[in-house]
């Protein structure tokens, strides 16, 4: 990882707005989950604006940090690795493969995302697959429960999977195993990303974040509101997309300076 002397802890806390810390790890660990899901959006600008995203963590503080964006996965859940390291948690960086559809998966490997260990019990924390969990989920199978839905993590032969429970079965998001993945593991699966017609990210255009009372999310064309369950859609214009994106996500794309 590319890191330098100008990232900082409490910069990073007051992005995601979380004023101050208990001391008490799980719930802390939640704190700074949920509140980097309320605030940093999963993005995929930079791809659909053919902008390259590096797998420097620098480059990525500067992005998300101070130009207020988002990211995909290999940013935003990259950079919540480097801050749970920084408050001294032990969190390993994995690799996860996403499911597309019943019994069909993405390329292998392409998700980055986290566990986190504490008094022995590990603990997968996402921050970046869009619309799923909110707070850790143990991998002993416990179900946690939010907002969005039922979670657990569950042994499928070989993997572990995260799933969600829909339409009264459990189903896949990704599978994984606890391997340990350095950061530059990702290169070759993030230059991927940004570049294959089969890559999901070059499809359309995806913003979303979410709320206390669900979820807001912009794609090509419309914006998708969820609240309490209920959603709505919208269609906008494209001159109204750079108001948009600040109004509802915080994102200005024109920002040269950090704020």
């Amino acid at each position: 990882m590319t890191i330098n002397k100008e990232m900082n802890v409490n910069e990073y806390l007051k992005r995601i707005k979380v004023q101050s810390l208990t001391g008490e790890a799980i719930e802390d660990l939640k704190l700074l989950q949920i509140q980097n899901l309320y605030h940093v959006p999963f993005e995929n600008l930079d791809v659909i604006n053919k902008a390259p995203v590096q797998l420097d963590l620098s480059q990525i503080y500067q992005k998300i940090v101070r130009n207020y964006r988002g990211g995909f996965c290999y940013e935003v859940n990259g950079l919540f690795h480097w801050l749970l390291k920084q408050l001294g948690y032990e969190v390993t960086m994995i690799s996860s493969t996403v499911a597309k559809e019943k019994d069909q998966w993405y390329r292998n490997h392409t998700h980055l995302t986290n566990i986190v260990t504490l008094k022995g019990v590990d603990y997968l924390t996402e921050v970046a697959a869009g619309d799923t969990v909110r707070s850790p989920v143990p991998l002993t199978g416990e179900i946690v429960e939010d907002i969005s839905g039922k979670y657990r993590v569950y042994p499928v032969g070989e993997f572990l999977h995260l799933q969600k429970y829909l339409n009264e079965e459990w189903t896949p998001v990704y599978r994984f195993t606890t391997s340990p993945r350095i950061f530059s593991f990702f290169e070759e699966v993030c230059k991927w990303n940004q570049t294959s017609p089969e890559s999901p990210f070059t499809q359309k255009k995806i913003v979303t974040r979410a709320t206390e009372t669900g979820r807001i999310t912009l794609t090509n064309h419309e914006i998708i509101t969820t609240r309490n369950g209920e959603k709505t859609k919208k269609e906008y214009q494209q001159n109204e997309l750079p108001t948009l994106l600040n109004n509802l996500f915080d994102i200005n794309m024109y920002q040269k300076q950090s704020k």
